[in-house]
């Protein structure tokens, strides 16, 4: 009981809103134990060095510990987020005293899983509209438009996630197969276990891994998924046809998976040919190379993980729905032959007014913007 009250009270001490009553008792635990002398101190730097800590900051604190929760999950049995969030829902909430409590149950769980202090490293990515849903075996991480987060699963493997994406795991990463789904984009860093592959389940194609750098772009909506190696070697299977030959990709490789059912095979540079007993239509995956040359913050496919949308001769429209992602905004092109133009250029710290105007030096074009509602027509 001690224990729990000691986090309370210097919980409480850190978000200012203790009493001298409860700052007396602090003290009192303080001198008792040289033990939470040193996580106060420890915490009491932390925060010193933002005194000033606002709302927003807050709630990126805890949204940075939630992504910390990931990695505990692991190292013991009896840790449960039931205690840290009703229905483990991450929400923003603007009472301070709602913000403080949430902050309560954060430090005190640290005490109750037995690590006593954590320390956040902050990255560029915004990660403060982020769900982290779990239980002991499921972990279930929803990226918001116009954000993007990172993660690091139970056998170390990082994961970066774009917005508007989805991602599944078992909270141990237990048994002969580490197995997670992805519905959207993520940047893979995956440890190396021979005895336990790794496998992104999507929609329509599993992709095997054993120790590599890839990037897995297949959001549920969209007709193609796209798979692009950087390092290693990964094998695309189709789900939808399991006995299809399995692509193996070399590095500097990128697949583009149809997931529609197509008659002509003309164009496909790999084809999965069906048995005579199927039906005469088939799944295709393109097969491209991706210039060595250019360094891996250059390429296009994974300059997302670099903060940067880089696009080289697509079509307006392809452009609006990545633009919509980035910036959590919806865009409708009202003009067929604007749809169709195709562009090539990159954002880095543009905001949208700034995006569509730089667009608008390529094309003539009209926009309305209005509650975050694009409406794009012929100039």
């Amino acid at each position: 009981m001690k224990e729990e009250q000691f986090w309370i009270l210097l919980t409480k001490k850190l978000c200012g809103e203790a009493t001298a009553e409860e700052l007396a008792l602090l003290q009192e635990f303080i001198n008792e134990n040289n033990e939470q002398l040193a996580s106060h101190d420890v915490l009491q730097d932390l925060f010193s060095a933002n005194p000033k800590l606002e709302e927003t900051n807050k709630q990126k604190l805890e949204d940075l510990y939630l992504n910390h929760v990931n990695r505990l999950k692991s190292q013991t049995n009896d840790f449960s987020e039931n205690d840290l969030r009703n229905e483990n829902h991450l929400k923003k909430e603007k009472a301070t005293s709602s913000t403080t409590f949430r902050l309560i149950k954060i430090v005190s769980s640290i005490a109750a899983v037995g690590i006593g202090i954590f320390f956040i490293v902050e990255t560029h990515y915004d990660e403060k509209q982020n769900i982290v849903q779990g239980t002991r075996s499921h972990n279930e991480v929803n990226v918001s438009m116009g954000s993007k987060s990172k993660v690091v699963l139970p056998d170390g493997t990082q994961v970066w996630i774009n917005s508007g994406s989805k991602l599944t795991y078992n909270g141990s990463f237990k048994g002969n197969l580490r197995e997670v789904v992805l519905d959207g984009e993520a940047y893979f860093d995956v440890v190396r276990d021979i005895a336990r592959p790794f496998i992104v389940h999507t929609s329509a194609i599993d992709i095997h891994v054993l120790g590599t750098v890839f990037n897995v772009k297949a959001y549920d909506v969209d007709k193609t998924i796209e798979a692009t190696l950087i390092h290693g070697s990964i094998e695309v299977v189709n789900r939808k046809q399991p006995s299809a030959p399995k692509v193996m990709l070399k590095p500097h490789e990128k697949i583009i998976f149809n997931k529609d059912l197509v008659l002509s095979r003309k164009d496909a540079k790999t084809q999965y040919v069906p048995k005579p007993t199927e039906l005469p239509v088939t799944y295709y995956a393109l097969v491209t190379p991706i210039p060595k040359t250019i360094s891996d913050s250059s390429i296009i496919e994974t300059s997302w993980v670099y903060n940067k949308i880089v696009f080289e001769e697509e079509k307006m429209s392809d452009i609006a729905v990545k633009l919509e992602r980035w910036y959590n905004v919806k865009i409708e092109i009202a003009d067929e032959k604007i749809r169709n133009i195709r562009l090539s250029g990159s954002f880095v710290d543009e905001s949208i007014e700034e995006a569509l105007k730089y667009l608008q030096l390529l094309i003539p074009f009209k926009y309305q913007n209005k509650n975050n509602m694009i409406t794009i027509s012929k100039k």
